[in-house]
């Protein structure tokens, strides 16, 4: 009896030592092109994952990913998407990310009706 369970006790210890083992911090700056200001509430998402954290005011960013390897999607409004691979705990330095160069076209208001008041 003491046997299985020490036998159970050393198997539960393994598998929560793997689950522990198969997590990474990952951590960074997310910048703009060109002039290098912080972008702050950039979106960082481990792929394939619902697991995604913000950048703060600074534009500083640490996720702590499911896997211990994989890619990051960083993504901010008006700016081109990046997808960044990881592997183990990393520091990715800063992450620079280019202006989505959108144009907006002229707006021209027509009134088809004039109103008498």
């Amino acid at each position: 009896m003491k046997k299985t369970i020490n036998f159970l006790l050393i198997t539960a210890v393994l598998m929560f030592s793997a689950v522990a083992m198969a997590q990474s911090t990952v951590s960074g700056t997310i910048l703009e092109a060109g002039s290098n200001i912080p972008l702050p509430g950039a979106n960082i998402i481990e792929k394939g994952t619902s697991n995604g954290v913000t950048s703060d005011f600074d534009g500083n960013f640490t996720i702590k990913t499911n896997e211990t390897s994989g890619e990051l999607v960083i993504t901010f409004i008006g700016y081109n998407s990046e997808t960044i691979p990881f592997s183990g705990d990393v520091a990715l330095g800063n992450i620079v990310l280019e202006s989505s160069q959108v144009g907006l076209e002229e707006v021209q208001i027509i009134a088809s009706v004039a109103v008498d008041r």
